[in-house]
């Protein structure tokens, strides 16, 4: 053929990636690649700019500055003003205990305390681990690994779960500002991965309230709250070190009131680590997270405006799934890819080269990169005695990549995978809240635009290229009459594509409050989600696609999936009803039905034809008591509730990883999920603070059907605990003007279904339960003196898994992808025992 050998580019992927991409391994798995940023600095200053004329505005009312920084320890508040209901708001700010009781829905708030559960180095998985009906599953010891994260079964992350039939089910924002990629709707946990900058994290079981609802609340909200301005300036800055090579710095400053209306705080964190508690034979698995977050607000008579920026970085390795058994086809020298028989070797498992054991870096290795960046304002103005307007603008820019290195042996045309995603998103949100005589009503409105690019490919420099389809499949392929070998540039599989969404939602939201005791919230949402997938294949790899190199997993026979669009509209009711039958108790009920667009972004579009797509569904109700005690002999700001759930998801489309190849396998099915959670948490004292959170729950198919037609109707939803528990007491003794607090808190993960990815099914075969004891001591110095410009200084110490206990925090059984043994038990290990010392000093 007479074709030249090249390949268009189209900004994302720096031009001397190709030539020289793996090479060397091992320079280009530590190297960071530049991404375009041409589109996001114009996005940015387009979006700097709008934000520009919001003071302008403000300033043009000729309000003076409001007197709400009066309070020198006050913090600013963000929230909405008296004209809409606090009960409602689990978005500007964190609510209180007393709003979460007269709430009609189920909401958790994990304050500072809790939060100290996951240790300096930890992020929001490891916070996330102590709300009723929350079960994390890690990759690591810090924020930077991967994390899956589900509430009452609903999910969002990743962390090598195999079966996930409801990812990307449950909406996460910082801030009250969406985080989540709306084409994907999976959330990262790395995206925040500092803990010093968060005040608390709000946590919204089901749909929750139609105002407070973005694009995939289905399952669930997380908002994290971070450090507001204050009225009074101060700061903190604090250092660790920790296991496994772990440290890191964090900081935060409160400029206060610097005059007419306005106060800043800027925060920050880094985290190292030069080890994973899995490692071995030389790999250690590194990493390595960063955030910073500001925020400026202007107060005024009636309102406030706010501009806030936060950034977030973070990469990890990823460590392989280790057997469970030993076999004699599994050594940790891999296999000869030619003759797939094991190399001479220690056999690998758990078992009998160590529980903790990775495998060399020089057989595997995966870097996981995730950035975030979010620009955003927020603006509040009562224009009237009755009418309150808000809006919220937005952009958000991500993304994802991996470099991955796989020579065990069994699947030699995928030593290497490259794969890099991006997605840009703005948007604005504006509605009036409308004051009443009996009630206050919420009506708006938000609008979105998002940008997801997809690259993923497969490659191996060794290996010649085939013809994959026509009459020369299977034939060493040649350029220009020269054989060739697969590269990043020709490789042997690929996908390339883009997918734009627009999402429009319009809202009324109604709070009424005939009698005191009483509160009913209907509510009502029309949603609409717009999509336009764009193959762009044919653009990005020329040659494989015209001469049937490789193979590009999007359709049948070597042909490209074409593009598609699809338009989904719906509409999503919502009621609640919380009755207070005494002062201190009340009886609650909701309903609510709510869709996202179809799950897996280019993915699904990539594999599945569009006309069999639909929006993913979910109908919740939910009955429970709740009680809230300010102060009452042993209860002192005593929180309490119980409630059962049933949840019906609908429409779901579940990935199925195949190591081998693309996503290019899909089962489809519907599940149900029910259950109990109930939590406590109690001052009894004022030197001692209680929490307890139990859940109880059943997860089930209604219908589950594989990609071959199989049918598994009736059989548990896969790495759903059956129950969760966690309880906890923390101690204060004062000596002398020194704090010592004690702590100690216990988790427990109730045995789960796992996943056979070798017959693509859930399966009723457990993952047995498991146990962690954890504790630490806080010691805090009150005294101005101490170090001069310094009011507080703390030092912590604290143990993790005290009882150094060996557990696998998830396993499922294979289809051969990593080894070659088709069938065999892989498990990944929770974290053995690790200390860490915390020094930090308030000013």
């Amino acid at each position: 053929m007479s074709r030249q050998f090249s390949i268009q580019q189209r900004g994302k992927i720096p031009r001397n990636l190709y030539s020289n991409m793996n090479q060397h391994r091992g320079s280009v798995a530590n190297r960071r690649h530049e991404y375009a940023l041409g589109s996001l600095r114009r996005i940015t200053i387009a979006v700097l700019l709008v934000l520009a004329c919001v003071p302008i505005v403000v300033l043009a009312q000729g309000a003076p500055p409001s007197s709400g920084l009066a309070s020198a320890s006050s913090v600013v508040t963000l929230g909405v003003v008296s004209v809409t209901a606090k009960p409602l708001n689990t978005l500007t700010e964190l609510p209180s205990k007393k709003h979460v009781f007269e709430s009609t829905q189920s909401v958790k708030v994990i304050g500072k305390k809790q939060m100290a559960v996951a240790g300096p180095a930890g992020g929001a998985a490891q916070a996330l681990a102590v709300a009723p009906g929350v079960n994390i599953m890690t990759e690591g010891q810090t924020g930077a690994p991967r994390a899956s994260i589900s509430i009452n079964g609903m999910k969002t992350g990743w962390g090598n779960i195999a079966g996930n039939a409801n990812d990307g089910t449950v909406m996460v924002t910082f801030d009250g500002v969406p985080m989540v990629d709306p084409a994907y709707g999976v959330w990262h946990g790395s995206e925040v991965p500092q803990l010093s900058m968060i005040k608390g994290i709000s946590v919204t079981y089901g749909p929750g309230y139609a105002i407070n609802r973005w694009y995939n609340n289905i399952g669930g909200a997380i908002n994290f709250i971070p450090l507001q301005p204050t009225a009074k300036a101060g700061g903190s800055i604090g250092t660790f070190i920790g296991s496994f090579g772990t440290h890191g710095e964090n900081f935060n400053v409160r400029t206060g009131d610097i005059g007419d209306g306005w106060s800043g705080i800027l925060a920050g964190g880094v985290t190292q680590s030069s080890s994973n508690y899995l490692h071995g034979y030389g790999a250690n698995n590194p990493s390595k997270d960063y955030a910073y977050y500001g925020k400026l607000i202007k107060l005024f008579n009636g309102g406030h405006v706010s501009f806030g920026a936060y950034s977030e970085s973070a990469y990890a390795y990823r460590p392989v799934p280790i057997p469970v058994t030993p076999n004699a086809n599994v050594t940790v020298n891999g296999t000869n890819p030619n003759t797939l028989t094991p190399n001479p070797g220690p056999l690998y498992s758990q078992q009998t080269t160590g529980f903790y054991t990775t495998l060399p870096y020089s057989l595997y290795s995966k870097q996981t990169v995730v950035d975030t960046n979010l620009l955003y304002s927020n603006f509040v103005n009562q224009i009237s005695r009755n009418v309150t307007l808000h809006n919220l603008v937005w952009y958000r820019y991500g993304h994802r990549q991996h470099l991955h290195y796989d020579n065990i042996g069994y699947e030699a045309n995928v030593l290497n995978q490259y794969y890099y995603t991006t997605s840009s998103t703005y948007g604005d949100k504006m509605y009036f809240g409308i004051r009443l005589p009996f009630n206050d009503v919420s009506v708006g409105a938000y609008y979105l635009n998002s940008k997801y690019a997809s690259l993923l490919e497969f490659y191996n420099l060794g290996l010649p290229a085939q013809y994959a389809y026509g009459p020369n499949a299977g034939n060493n392929a040649t350029i220009n009459g020269q054989p060739v070998n697969y590269s990043l540039a020709l490789p042997s599989h690929y996908h390339d594509s883009y997918l734009y969404m627009t999402n429009l939602a319009a809202f009324i939201q109604d709070n009424i409050q005939p009698i005191r005791s009483i509160r009913v919230t209907p509510g009502i949402r029309f949603v609409s989600f717009q999509t336009n997938f764009v193959n762009n294949a044919s653009t990005l790899f020329p040659i494989n696609v015209a001469d049937q190199i490789g193979t590009n997993g999007d359709g049948k026979g070597g042909n490209n999936q074409p593009n598609s669009s699809t338009t989904f509209r719906e509409v999503e009711p919502s009621i609640g009803i919380n009755w207070r039958v005494a002062k201190d108790t009340a009886l609650y009920a909701n309903y609510s039905t709510a869709y996202k667009a179809p799950a897996g972004a280019t993915g699904t579009y990539a594999h599945l034809l569009a006309s069999s797509l639909q929006p993913q569904k979910s109908v919740q109700y939910q009955v429970g008591m709740k009680a809230f005690v300010p102060h009452d002999g042993f209860l002192n700001d005593a929180a309490f509730g119980v409630n059962y759930y049933k949840l019906s998801d609908t429409n779901e489309i579940i990935p199925i990883p195949v190591v081998s190849h693309l996503y290019s396998l899909f089962a489809s099915g519907s599940s149900t999920f029910s259950g109990v959670n109930m939590y406590f948490e109690d001052d009894p004292i004022s030197t001692l603070h209680v929490f307890s959170n139990i859940s109880f729950e059943r997860a089930t198919y209604s219908n589950y059907t594989t990609p071959s037609g199989g049918s598994y109707a009736g059989l548990p939803v896969s790495n759903v605990p059956a129950q969760i528990a966690n309880l906890g007491a923390y101690y204060r003794i004062t000596r002398g003007g020194i704090d010592y607090s004690p702590r100690v808190w216990w988790q427990y993960t109730g045995a789960q279904n796992i996943y056979n990815n070798n017959t693509n099914a859930p399966t009723t075969q457990k993952l047995s339960a498991f146990s962690i004891l954890n504790t630490s001591l806080k010691i805090s110095i009150n005294h101005q003196n101490i170090v001069p410009g310094f009011h507080r200084i703390s030092v912590s110490v604290g143990v993790s898994n005290v009882l150094n206990k060996q557990y696998n925090a998830y396993e499922y059984i294979s289809s051969g992808g990593y080894y070659g043994v088709a069938g065999e038990l892989l498990g990944e290990p929770g974290a053995p025992r690790s200390e860490y010392v915390a020094l930090n000093a308030e000013f």
